[in-house]
C-alpha cells in the first residue's frame, strides 16, 4: 500500500520516494526503509502561537531578571549558570510591565428580562449589555427581587386542590418551626411567617413554592401516619430526567431567563451525581443490570461528558463558578458508535450517506472530544480570573494568562482536519453544526 509521505531517509536526504516498504531509494542501498507513524503531513505552526511563544519567551526572561536584580541569593546562583547572567529585558518588555496592570473584569449584579438582580462574574457576556443608567430606568425597584412577577401558582394549585389556608399546611409549618428549624436557619422565621400570615403580596421572603417544601419537610415529624404518606411520591432519578433538565438548562438561559436556566443545570448535574455517572460505567455493570451492551455504557459516558461541557459554557457564559471539576470524573473517552441506515434522515447537516457508513469522516465524536479538551482550559481559565489574590500579583497573573494562552494555541493547533474552520472560507461553504458549535465556544 502506498503511503501518503516520504519515508525519513529521503525526506531527510531531499530524494524522490515511492513512498512504498521499503521505498525504491532504500532499496538500492539495503538500507532501513522507515515511516513516521502518523502517515499525514504536519501542519504548520501558525504565527499566532509562535507570537505567543515568543511573548512568554521574553516573560519569562524578564521574570528571571527581576528575581536576579531583587534576590541576593538567587543573583548568585544565576550567576552560575550558562546563559543568564547575559540575559537582558527589551526595553519595550520593561515598559509593558511596569505601565501594564492586567486585573480580571469586575463582577456585579444584572436585572433579568423580570427585574431581578442576577449576579454575573468575570467572564460573563452579559457585561456592559446595558448602561447602568438604562438598568434602572428599565427597573426602578428592584427591592423585591422579582416578587412582582407574575405566577400562575393559583391556576395549578386549583387543579390539583391545594390551598395555602388549609388546616393541613398551617400543621406541617408548626411541625417545621418546632422540630427542623434549626437546621434551616437560612429561613428568617419572623419575616417569612409576617409574610404568610399577611396579605402575601410583593414578598420578598416568601413564595408559594418555600411553603409546599416546608411543609413537605414538617409533615415527616407528624405523628399522623395519614400527614406523612401526604408528600410520598417524588420522582426516581433517570437518565431521562438528566437530559430533560439540561435541555431546559439551555432553553431557559438562551430565553433570557439565567436564574431558571441556572437552576435547571445544577438538578441536572446533581442528578448525574447521584447516579453515579462521574464513575466509569464498568466499575457498576456488575451490580447494575441496566448497563447490559456496550451501548449502554457509551450512552453514560456522553452523559456525563455531556454534562461536564455543559457546565463550562454555562459558568463562562453567566461568569460563575464550574460545577464539575476534571479531576473528580473518572470516565474513560468517548468512542463512535454506528449509525444505522434507517437515520439517514436524522442525521446532522455535512454528512453524506454515499460515502459508506454514512461518511469516512464522522465529525461529531473527534469534535465533541476537542470539546471536551477545551472545557478542561475554561475551567482553568474560570479558576484564574475568578482568583482575587491572583489578581493582585500582576506579574504571577500575567504569567498565569500567557500559560492559558498557550494551551489555547496548542489545543488549536492539534485539531483535527474534519474540525478545523476557515473564516476566509466562501458564504457558500457548508457549514457543519459541530464544527460551528466549537468554534461558538471560541468566540466566547
Amino acid at each position: 500500500m502506498q503511503k501518503k509521505i516520504s519515508c525519513k531517509r529521503c525526506q531527510y536526504r531531499k530524494l524522490k520516494c515511492s513512498r512504498t516498504e521499503p521505498c525504491e531509494s532504500c532499496s538500492k542501498v539495503s538500507t532501513a526503509c522507515e515511516y513516521r507513524e502518523q502517515d499525514k503531513k504536519k501542519r504548520p505552526v501558525s504565527s499566532k502561537y509562535v507570537s505567543e511563544l515568543e511573548e512568554r519567551i521574553a516573560y519569562l526572561e524578564g521574570l528571571i531578571i527581576e528575581i536576579r536584580d531583587t534576590v541576593p541569593e538567587a543573583r548568585s546562583i544565576l550567576s552560575e549558570t550558562s546563559g543568564f547572567s547575559e540575559i537582558t529585558v527589551p526595553p519595550k518588555i520593561q515598559s509593558e510591565s511596569s505601565s501594564v496592570v492586567i486585573s480580571p473584569q469586575p463582577d456585579n449584579l444584572e436585572p433579568d428580562p423580570e427585574g431581578s438582580l442576577i449576579y454575573h462574574g468575570p467572564t460573563s457576556i452579559m457585561h456592559g449589555k446595558l448602561r447602568r443608567e438604562e438598568r434602572v430606568a428599565a427597573h426602578p425597584d428592584n427591592s423585591a427581587l422579582g416578587a412582582k412577577t407574575g405566577s400562575n401558582f393559583e391556576q395549578v394549585a386549583q387543579h390539583f386542590g391545594i390551598s395555602l389556608d388549609n388546616d393541613l399546611v398551617t400543621i406541617a409549618l408548626m411541625h417545621f418551626f418546632k422540630w427542623q428549624y434549626p437546621q434551616f436557619m437560612f429561613i428568617y422565621r419572623e419575616a417569612f411567617l409576617r409574610d404568610h400570615f399577611g396579605d402575601r403580596q410583593n414578598c420578598k421572603y416568601w413564595s408559594s413554592g418555600l411553603v409546599l417544601s416546608i411543609c413537605a419537610l414538617g409533615l415527616l415529624m407528624s405523628p399522623n401516619d395519614v400527614q406523612r404518606r401526604a408528600i410520598y411520591g417524588f420522582a426516581r432519578p433517570s437518565i431521562a430526567t438528566v437530559q430533560a433538565f439540561l435541555c431546559l438548562a439551555f432553553y431557559e438561559i438562551g430565553r433570557g431567563n439565567v436564574s431558571k436556566g441556572w437552576g435547571f443545570s445544577g438538578i441536572a448535574f446533581r442528578m448525574a451525581q447521584d447516579l453515579g455517572f462521574q464513575r466509569d460505567p464498568k466499575k457498576w455493570a456488575s451490580c447494575d443490570t441496566s448497563l447490559a451492551t456496550p451501548e449502554d455504557i457509551e450512552i453514560r459516558r456522553r452523559i456525563v461528558w455531556g454534562c461536564y461541557t455543559s457546565d463550562k459554557l454555562i459558568s463562562l457564559t453567566l461568569g460563575r463558578p464550574v460545577y464539575f471539576s476534571h479531576h473528580d470524573i473518572e470516565v474513560e473517552k468517548l468512542k463512535r458508535l454506528p449509525d444505522f441506515p434507517e437515520l439517514e434522515l436524522w442525521l446532522p447537516i455535512g454528512f453524506d450517506s454515499q460515502q459508506g457508513d454514512f461518511g469516512e469522516t464522522k465529525p461529531m465524536v473527534p469534535c465533541f472530544q476537542k470539546q471536551i479538551e477545551l472545557s478542561k482550559i475554561i475551567e482553568q481559565i474560570l479558576a484564574t480570573l475568578s482568583s482575587q489574590s491572583a489578581a493582585q500579583d500582576g506579574l504571577a497573573y500575567r504569567g498565569h494568562l500567557d500559560r492559558l494562552n498557550l494551551e489555547f494555541g496548542r489545543w488549536e493547533t492539534s485539531l483535527p482536519q474534519c474540525a478545523q474552520w476557515n473564516k476566509w472560507e466562501t458564504p457558500s461553504t457548508l457549514l457543519i453544526p459541530s464544527v460551528a458549535s466549537l468554534q461558538f465556544v471560541l468566540c466566547l
